[in-house]
C-alpha cells in the first residue's frame, strides 16, 4: 500500500496532507472500498486526531506510537465509566485508530486489541474475563519498570486510582492524613473535580503511600522538571513495554475490595454468571437468601462504585462482572 505513494517517508505517511485528520480519510481511500465504510471510520478517526493533538501534542502520524493508543484506550475507558459512550462505541473508536494506523504504515506494530490490551470493556459492559493485574504480573511489572512508576502502580492497585489521580497524588500529605484519619482523599485528577475518600483497610495500602512518598519531590507524583504531559508520555510508553496496564491495577482493587466487604468472591472471580447465578453462588456461600444476597450485592456495589470515583452502580460491571 505504501508503496504507491510518491514518498511513504514524508509527513504523514505521505498521504497528500498535512492534516493528520486529512491523512487518514486519505488512507481510508487508499485501502477500503465502501464508501460508507469510510466515512465512519474516519469520523472516529477525526475523534482520536482532535485528541492527540491536543493531549499528546502530536501532528504527525509518524510520530504516533502504541503507547499513545494505549492512553487514547484509558481515555475511551473513562468516557464509558461517566456514561458518555457505549462499551461498543468505544471499541469502535480503538479499532478505527487501528485500521487507519494499519493502512498508513504498512503493518499492524501501531495497533492495541480493544479489550484484551486496552481494557475496554466487552460490548454488553459486563465482564466475563478476569482483567485486573495478577499479583505476580504486578510484582514483575514493578521489577521491570523506573522507582517512580512502580510507586505509582502501587498506589493505583491500593487506592483503585486512575493513572491522572495517581500522579498528581500528594503522596505525603496522604500518608500523614491515611496515618491521623485512617482515609485518604482523592480529589487530584479526579474527574468533574470531584472528591473522594478512599479507606485505609490494609498496611499494604500504608506501605504504597510511604514508597510514594520517599520518591516524592514536588507537590505530587510527578517529578519536579516535568509537566503532567510530559510526564504521561513518559509513563504510558514505558508501560507499554509491560505486559500490564494502569486500568488492570484499578480493576484489581475493585475485586479486593469486594471480595472484602462481601466475604465472598464477585461473578468474575468465582467464575459464575452476572445476575441471578451469582446471587444464588452467594447465597450458598454466606448461608442467607438469594433475595438478601441480592440486596447485599447492590449495596456493595454501590460502595465500591464511591470508592473509585463513580455515581453509576452499573460502572463496577466491567470491574466484577
Amino acid at each position: 500500500m505504501r508503496s504507491e505513494r510518491s514518498n511513504p517517508d514524508a509527513r504523514n505517511y505521505g498521504l497528500k496532507s498535512r492534516d493528520m485528520t486529512r491523512a487518514g480519510l486519505n488512507a481510508l481511500k487508499e485501502g477500503m472500498r465502501s464508501f460508507a465504510s469510510i466515512a465512519t471510520i474516519h469520523d472516529r478517526w477525526s475523534v482520536f486526531s482532535s485528541w492527540i493533538k491536543t493531549e499528546q501534542g502530536i501532528k504527525d502520524m509518524r510520530d504516533i506510537e502504541k503507547a499513545h493508543l494505549v492512553a487514547y484506550a484509558a481515555h475511551l475507558n473513562d468516557r464509558f465509566e461517566r456514561g458518555e459512550i457505549s462499551p461498543s462505541t468505544a471499541q469502535n473508536y480503538l479499532s478505527a485508530v487501528n485500521r487507519v494506523m494499519e493502512i498508513a504504515r504498512g503493518d499492524r506494530q501501531v495497533r492495541v486489541a480493544p479489550v484484551a490490551e486496552g481494557g475496554l470493556p466487552k460490548r454488553s459492559g459486563i465482564a466475563s474475563s478476569d482483567r485486573s493485574v495478577s499479583e505476580a504480573a504486578h510484582q514483575a511489572a514493578i521489577g521491570a519498570v523506573s522507582e517512580r512508576l512502580g510507586a505509582l502502580l502501587e498506589v493505583q492497585r491500593n487506592f483503585g486510582l486512575r493513572f491522572e489521580e495517581s500522579a498528581k497524588l500528594d503522596a505525603t500529605r496522604a500518608l500523614k492524613q491515611a496515618e491521623k484519619e485512617g482515609v485518604v482523599a482523592i480529589k487530584d485528577g479526579t474527574k468533574g473535580g470531584r472528591q473522594r475518600m478512599v479507606p485505609i483497610t490494609s498496611n499494604a495500602q500504608i506501605t504504597a503511600l510511604q514508597r510514594a512518598a520517599a520518591i516524592q519531590d514536588g507537590r505530587s507524583m510527578i517529578p519536579g522538571n516535568q509537566t503532567y504531559r510530559e510526564f504521561r508520555q513518559e509513563a504510558y510508553r514505558e508501560i507499554g513495554r509491560q505486559p500490564v496496564n494502569f486500568h488492570g491495577e484499578r480493576h484489581h482493587y475493585a475485586q479486593e475490595r469486594y471480595r472484602v466487604l462481601m466475604g465472598a468472591d464477585s461473578p468474575i472471580r468465582a467464575g459464575v454468571a452476572h445476575g441471578r447465578a451469582h446471587h444464588e453462588y452467594l447465597s450458598k456461600e454466606l448461608g442467607i437468601s438469594v433475595a438478601q444476597a441480592k440486596t447485599l450485592d447492590q449495596e456493595i456495589r454501590a460502595e465500591i462504585a464511591r470508592e473509585l470515583g463513580h455515581g453509576r452502580i452499573d460502572v463496577t460491571n466491567s470491574y466484577l462482572g
